[in-house]
């Protein structure tokens, strides 16, 4: 397993540094096409390692089915977004939007990315976590101030900045979690060690434990995206290309909750879930709350988007803070569900705005008329990221409102249904806007180049089929991933 985790790792690091020495855009599609397929196979091949042995351990690397669920993530959207770049990012080079001398600047940046993120989820030491999930944000940042004018340099200097405090908090509590530890005398060779912390997080100090988790959730949750410190995400997930703010959403922001969740297992050991349970239930039950009026009142097709992201960050936290296997079940399955659909909205909003040539909802009008496909996908996507039957965020939106009630949790339950109801307002308001109405002038049929298509198809297929059926295998990896993120 170990050689399996490291092929993963450097696979997108060769893959990188190859595509720096091209200078032929065949070339360039052919070597990222070739590496995210096997960096996308080494995963799934990592994942059904996992399943057979439930858990892998050794001195750097830890693997359960938690991190199964979360590779699955990362190893999807890395294939679709650079499916979706080839088509996407060729095309911006033909508009004139960036240089040909860019493009391989682009594909590097996008596999240290992964490289970055996979990173966060394979290490078995919350130091080196950290160290990773650093690592997604100086990787990222080039990727959102990658076309270098006015409004992507401010949305990257401004996540650089929010991030990089939050991910000190971090620090500063996993620091205080090592003193905890060294304090009941764990072996210096152990420091930090994820294993190790969970077997003796019932004799640490827990007034300390306290401390180090009011700072861990801090600088995590800015990092996730969780309100009031989600200022930096609508800027970044705008001004990126648009297969960046697919990772972005679906898979950055995931990797930044799995790095809470670690710490939680181990904060829930020593001090009990109460505490923080009732930390996530407040950040939650924000997050969806602060969205709603951006939500209502925007103008922007990705920073809509955007806020539709920090709402389902919240109902991701509020299903952990609910705390019954049911909620965290649905958790899990939520990360998954919101991955795939927000990634795959943003892949469209991609084509939507490079054929408008605008972000400006006002401006976009009619798309079922230019773009039949696009707009019935898109609708479809939106349909499935507001929570409607039958798609799969249905499934996991209800199960973990079902939780709240069968936890007696009536007013939360009912306050996040009316809270969901308000997104759902929102988003379906500037759907309908924006996919029918009059053309406001001649538009070229689109079509789908061949990799924009099996990008699609990837992501639609799971949208569509995750609400009708879910894969017993899937389900026993996810009750099993709910049952450590337990405790057990």
């Amino acid at each position: 397993m170990q050689q399996l985790i490291l092929i993963a790792l450097a696979i997108p690091i060769v893959t990188g540094l190859l595509t720096l020495l091209q200078r032929s855009k065949a070339t360039i599609r052919a070597i990222n096409f070739a590496g995210s397929l096997a960096t996308s196979t080494v995963l799934v091949w990592i994942i059904h390692n996992i399943t057979q042995q439930k858990v892998f351990s050794s001195e750097y690397f830890h693997l359960d089915n938690l991190s199964a669920v979360m590779l699955f993530v990362v190893a999807l959207l890395t294939f679709t977004a650079t499916l979706f770049s080839l088509s996407y990012m060729e095309k911006e080079v033909n508009n004139g939007h960036i240089t040909m001398a860019m493009l391989p600047r682009y594909y590097a940046l996008l596999n240290l990315f992964s490289f970055a993120m996979i990173s966060v989820i394979v290490v078995g030491n919350l130091g080196l976590m950290w160290v990773a999930v650093e690592g997604t944000t100086l990787a990222s940042a080039l990727l959102v101030a990658f076309y270098f004018n006015r409004d992507s340099l401010e949305a990257a200097w401004k996540y650089v900045m929010i991030c990089t405090v939050g991910i000190c908090l971090a620090l500063l509590g996993t620091m205080i979690l090592y003193y905890a530890q060294v304090s009941v005398g764990a072996a210096a060779g152990q420091a930090l060690d994820w294993v190790t912390l969970k077997a003796i997080s019932g004799s640490l100090d827990p007034a300390i434990v306290k401390i180090a988790f009011v700072f861990i959730l801090i600088g995590y949750g800015t990092k996730a995206g969780l309100a009031p410190m989600h200022t930096w995400l609508p800027d970044a997930h705008s001004q990126a290309p648009s297969p960046v703010s697919g990772l972005l959403s679906g898979a950055l922001l995931s990797c930044a909750l799995y790095a809470l969740v670690r710490n939680i297992i181990i904060v829930q050991g020593s001090i009990g879930p109460e505490f923080a349970q009732y930390m996530l239930l407040a950040l939650g039950l924000l997050s969806i709350a602060i969205a709603i009026p951006f939500v209502l009142v925007q103008h922007d097709v990705k920073r809509l988007l955007a806020y539709s992201s920090v709402e389902h960050m919240g109902i991701i936290t509020l299903g952990l803070g609910v705390g019954t296997p049911l909620a965290v079940y649905a958790a899990l399955l939520h990360i998954v569900n919101h991955a795939v659909a927000k990634s795959a909205l943003f892949y469209l909003a991609g084509v939507v705005t490079q054929e408008y040539k605008t972000k400006e909802i006002k401006q976009i009008f009619g798309i079922a008329r230019v773009m039949p496909l696009v707009a019935t996908l898109f609708i479809i996507g939106i349909l499935a990221i507001t929570g409607t039957p039958p798609f799969n965020i249905f499934i996991t939106k209800f199960y973990i409102v079902l939780a709240m009630f069968e936890n007696q949790q009536w007013l939360l339950g009912s306050i996040t249904l009316l809270l969901l109801t308000g997104v759902f307002a929102g988003m379906m308001y500037y759907c309908l806007k924006m996919g029918f109405g009059i053309i406001p002038k001649a538009q070229p049929k689109f079509h789908f180049g061949p990799t924009t298509t099996m990008a699609m198809v990837f992501s639609f297929a799971i949208i569509i089929l995750g609400g009708l059926y879910l894969p017993p295998v899937v389900n026993n990896v996810l009750v099993q991933a709910a049952e450590i993120v337990l405790g057990g």
